[in-house]
């Protein structure tokens, strides 16, 4: 009987150690893919500030050229052309005289 008890008990601590082994790898195994998993996500947080960063300036290029071709500067300039057209047909209309 002693030795049925002994034999299970060795029987049992194989299975332990064999089960501890298979555990160890799996966990190994685990390790390794939450490191992939962490690099791939640095380089994709990576990626995101540098989207980030572009489509700040993309925005700000945008909206200088938005202001640019606003209604009321394109008026204002509209003004300033007329005035110089003005100023040049009257010193063509002087140089005319002149001669």
């Amino acid at each position: 009987m002693e030795l049925d008890l002994l034999l299970t008990l060795i029987g049992m601590g194989a299975s332990v150690v064999a089960a501890a082994a298979i555990a160890r790898y799996q966990i190994r195994q685990l390790e390794q893919q939450m490191s992939e998993l962490r690099k791939a996500m640095q380089a994709n947080e990576l990626r995101l500030d540098r989207n980030d960063m572009t489509t700040s300036m993309t925005e700000q290029r945008l909206n200088v050229i938005a202001q640019m071709n606003s209604p009321e500067n394109k008026e204002r300039q509209a003004r300033e052309l007329e005035g110089l057209r003005r100023d040049v047909d009257h010193i063509e209309q002087r140089m005319q005289s002149m001669n």
